[in-house]
C-alpha cells in the first residue's frame, strides 16, 4: 500500500519503521529516491525508526534517509524532528 501511495500522493515528510535489522522498507526506497530527484532537492524528508543509533551514514543505510531516531519512539524524540526536517 505504501509503495502504491508514493506514486499518487508527495507526503510532506515520509516516517519509516526500519524493523529490527533497519531493512523492512528497503522495497519503499528507490521510489522515494525517484520523488526526491524529482523535486530537485532532499523532498520530501526522510525519517527512519530504528532499533540502533547513529546517522544514516554510520549505518550504511541509503542516502534517501535524512535522520534516525531510535527506538523506543515518543512524542517527545520524533516531534521536533519532524519540526526541524519541515523548517529547513
Amino acid at each position: 500500500m505504501a509503495a502504491k501511495t508514493l506514486r499518487t500522493l508527495v507526503p510532506g515528510v515520509i516516517v519509516l519503521d526500519g524493523g529490527a535489522d533497519n531493512k523492512d522498507c528497503d522495497t519503499l526506497m528507490s521510489g522515494i529516491e525517484t520523488l526526491r530527484r524529482a523535486s530537485g532537492k532532499s523532498f520530501p524528508p526522510v525519517i527512519l525508526l530504528s532499533t540502533k543509533t547513529g546517522t544514516p551514514e554510520s549505518l550504511g543505510l541509503s542516502n534517501a534517509i535524512d535522520v534516525v531516531v531510535a527506538k523506543p519512539i515518543t512524542p517527545e524524540r520524533l516531534q521536533p524532528v519532524i519540526d526541524r526536517l519541515i523548517a529547513r
